[in-house]
């Protein structure tokens, strides 16, 4: 019997460690003071701030509070995140102010929902008490059309108006949010184009620059200065008449009140020469032209057998290659050119020539 006994107790001290380690560990939990709105509307700012709390028995090396906007009082993965703060370490009954301006999604249906405000959101610290981490407030979100920021670009400038190939300019512009809502971060694009109007697709990138939160010119803001130093022209650009293109929000990342109202174009001169037509019989020309799209276009070659044919937009872009051959004349295909100008070169057995083509 007392073997039974001291057995019994030898098994209970041997768990005592365990249980001791299991119950060494932090706890943190969002507290008082709170300062969380009651009503939000979409794409504004709001400042919210809560208190974050050990109330466990080790110290804790990652102390956040994530602030999330929720169709629910549930925190799960489809809640929108507003934004963080932390403090640093918190021993044992500690806590610290965790503070944020958080932006309210400007395309947040409006309704009743949810502020969620959570406690170690990445789950780094594991905790004596994982259930009580989620404090939540009821919030009424307002209709946003009208709240959304509105970027608009002004005063664009350029250090030089005329490059060659290869060349660089610099650009300057002022950005204001003329819109209702807040912004919390943004982006200015610098294109080089054939024309006024912002093309993703046409026009050739130069630059970027991003900026943080822009808050609406109605709140006294003056604007914010950007520029860009160096935009460097493709060696290879036709010289001719251009635009710079200067974007704000060119991927379309902020919804926004007006969105055609984000572009300034810049006129800009590339530099050059064309080189002139240098053909065995320079005295006749390819034609027809202009030439109707689908059209192919005769090309006096001499007695060159055969010749590369490259054509290229007035960007300077490669966008047709052809081999041609025969004496006399020879022909190229059009038909998967767009409406535009080019610049056609032929290039051969002493042959070289450059000319202009205009498709329609």
């Amino acid at each position: 019997m007392l073997k039974l006994f001291t057995y019994s107790w030898l098994v209970l001290l041997s768990w005592l460690p365990l249980a001791a380690s299991a119950q060494n560990k932090p706890d943190l939990v969002v507290v008082a003071p709170f300062t969380v709105p009651t009503t939000v509307q979409a794409g504004g700012i709001y400042p919210m701030s809560a208190v974050i709390k050990n109330q466990g028995t080790n110290g804790s090396q990652f102390n956040c509070i994530g602030y999330y906007l929720s169709a629910d009082n549930v925190w799960d993965a489809t809640d929108a995140y507003l934004g963080s703060s932390c403090q640093s370490l918190l021993f044992p009954g500690q806590s610290g102010t965790c503070a944020i301006s958080a932006t309210i999604p400007a395309l947040a249906t409006a309704g009743n929902r949810y502020l969620l405000l959570v406690a170690d959101p990445p789950n780094a610290e594991q905790e004596s008490d994982e259930t009580n981490n989620v404090v939540s407030f009821a919030v009424t979100v307002a209709a946003g059309s009208g709240s959304l920021p509105d970027l608009e670009l002004w005063r664009p400038s350029l250090s030089f108006a005329a490059v060659p190939p290869g060349g660089s300019t610099a650009a300057f512009t002022f950005i204001f949010n003329h819109g209702p809502g807040g912004v919390s971060g943004y982006e200015i694009g610098f294109y080089l184009s054939a024309d006024t109007v912002f093309s993703a697709t046409n026009d050739v990138f130069l630059g970027l620059v991003t900026g943080s939160s822009l808050v609406p010119s109605g709140n006294g803001s003056a604007g914010t200065i950007h520029s860009a130093p160096v935009l460097t022209v493709p060696a290879n650009t036709a010289p001719g008449n251009y635009y710079l293109v200067l974007m704000a929000d060119p991927r379309n990342v902020v919804a926004e009140n007006n969105e055609n109202n984000n572009s300034r174009a810049l006129p800009l001169l590339v530099t050059g020469t064309v080189t002139a037509t240098t053909a065995a019989n320079a005295g006749e020309a390819m034609y027809p032209n202009p030439v109707a799209r689908g059209t192919a276009v005769r090309l006096p070659i001499g007695g060159n057998s055969q010749l590369e044919a490259t054509c290229y937009d007035q960007l300077g872009r490669l966008v047709s290659r052809q081999l041609i051959g025969g004496s006399g004349s020879a022909s190229f295909d059009t038909s998967a050119l767009p409406a535009g100008r080019y610049l056609l070169r032929l290039s051969g057995d002493q042959l070289h020539s450059t000319y202009h083509l205009q498709v329609e």
